[in-house]
């Protein structure tokens, strides 16, 4: 078990239901060995942009869309840039504290999204291939998540094991993790036939 997620989970008095399972790596496994339909399945995938998102931190995040979507690289691109003007506009209106300059665009707008090597989340994140959460927030990441996912009841999203995951309301997940949310989700290739 997460013992850190349930905490985080816990602490934040967030509800949801932790759900053991067969091991599986893939989102299509989760639906599978859960018997529940594709597009139930959260699909978080760890994007690399050209630079980082917010200044002094790491160019990545994570994007979440329904496993039965695939991700838009650019239009995510074009989300994470709209969000950066939307977020430095939002810097430029508040009131400084006393005494403090104001913050003034800290947010960068992106010109592309990469999917990193596995390398990277080994190195970078300390997580395996697919073990990496959902929640960005325990890799200081933001998270942007697709428009049509966010209109959804309840997901299932992935705790960062292979044999757990979490069930739980998407509202709620996009106010714990401050989700930016954003029109990047592409139909699933379908395969083709072979004559």
């Amino acid at each position: 078990m997460n013992k850190k997620l349930i905490k985080y989970l816990n602490d934040n008095k967030v509800k949801y239901q932790l759900l053991e399972h067969r091991t599986v790596y893939t989102a299509y496994d989760v639906a599978a060995t859960m018997h529940v339909k594709l597009g139930e399945i959260a699909k978080s995938l760890l994007v690399k942009f050209n630079k980082p998102f917010e200044d002094g931190r790491k160019p990545y995040a994570l994007a979440v869309v329904g496993a039965d979507k695939n991700i838009d690289l650019k239009k995510l691109s074009k989300v994470v840039s709209d969000w950066a003007v939307k977020l430095n506009r939002e810097l430029r209106a508040r009131k400084p504290e006393k005494g403090k300059k104001p913050v003034i665009d800290i947010y960068n707008k992106i010109a592309k999204t990469d999917l990193p090597k596995e390398k990277d989340m080994k190195d970078k994140f300390k997580v395996g291939a697919g073990a990496m959460s959902a929640f960005g927030s325990f890799y200081k990441l933001p998270v942007f998540m697709d428009k049509g996912f966010s209109k959804k009841e309840k997901a299932i999203f992935s705790s960062g094991s292979f044999t757990e995951s979490i069930k739980m309301p998407v509202a709620g997940f996009i106010k714990l993790e401050r989700v930016m949310i954003g029109s990047f989700a592409g139909p699933k290739a379908k395969n083709k036939k072979k004559k």
